[in-house]
């Protein structure tokens, strides 16, 4: 050691530090083998760094720092869950005022939030012709719900929350998918009479019908479209309630297939946004 030059050292350490580096990794993949699963998982969900050195056009060196975040599956689920907790309401139905004290209400179902100024997508077998809605707020105030549509035949009804034009509140909207759904793909459920109550699954069947177009010079004139939405969650339905993507996307509403004995059916978001349409067209011809 005493007769090498500096140069022989500096190429001495490096040496050494290789060949421990390898032998580091050797050590550290041999023990992930024999670590138990639920470690190797832990590890897996750590935020990973990656440091990288750029070299700019001024040569002047600088730091690029990358982090690459492991997200599971449970993160994705509580984040949807949280993001879309406000867009959920309460339908109580009742044939007079409920504010004086004629009659008690009656839960009926679940409504989505679909816009900032209180527009909701139920499911349109709830909604009965002479009846009033309402729903309530975080201070357990009533607010009433005006029916906008509601088709017999269809699965969708949108209603609207009446409030203060003066003073508008600006809702939490939940997100139309516009994606379609895959079998197998996971979906999370949002229900409860009284509270939320959270269950998970998969899209397990998807059932098609037949769509007709009215344009003549389309080369396509027959189409398929999603009719309904079967998944694997195993909880007790109310009607209206949410089926939601791992990005917290509303993907299907929970509803009442008159022609199916099923129960855990939901109508695809694109029937909402058929309804949407719809209701534009029919404001844009009384206007």
């Amino acid at each position: 050691m005493e007769n090498l030059t500096k140069q022989q050292l500096i190429l001495l350490a490096l040496l050494v530090s290789f060949v421990t580096s390898i032998a580091t990794g050797i050590v550290t993949v041999a023990l992930m083998s024999q670590a138990p699963v639920g470690v190797v998982q832990t590890i897996n969900k750590v935020v990973e760094r990656t440091v990288e050195t750029v070299t700019g056009p001024t040569k002047e060196t600088q730091t690029v720092v990358k982090e690459t975040v492991v997200v599971s599956t449970d993160d994705q689920i509580v984040a949807a869950v949280e993001k879309n907790k406000n867009s959920v309401i309460r339908i109580y139905r009742t044939n007079s005022d409920p504010t004086a004290g004629s009659n008690s209400m009656v839960f009926v179902g679940l409504g989505a939030i679909i816009s900032t100024d209180g527009m909701v997508a139920t499911d349109n077998n709830l909604i009965t012709d002479g009846a009033k809605y309402f729903t309530t707020n975080a201070d357990s105030k009533l607010s009433e719900l005006s029916v906008l549509r509601a088709v017999s035949g269809e699965q969708i009804a949108l209603l609207k929350i009446k409030g203060d034009d003066k003073n508008p509140i600006k809702y939490s909207a939940v997100s139309i998918s516009k994606n379609d759904l895959k079998l197998g793909q996971s979906v999370i459920y949002i229900g409860g009479e009284s509270k939320d109550s959270v269950s998970t699954g998969i899209v397990s069947t998807l059932s098609a019908k037949e769509i007709k177009s009215t344009d003549n010079s389309t080369s396509t004139p027959i189409t398929t479209q999603i009719s309904s939405i079967e998944t694997s969650v195993p909880a007790n339905f109310t009607s209206g309630g949410l089926l939601l993507n791992l990005s917290g996307e509303l993907v299907g509403i929970k509803a009442i297939y008159m022609d199916s004995s099923k129960s855990d059916l939901f109508t695809p978001s694109l029937d909402i946004q058929n309804a949407l349409n719809a209701l534009a067209d029919s404001q844009k011809k009384a206007q």
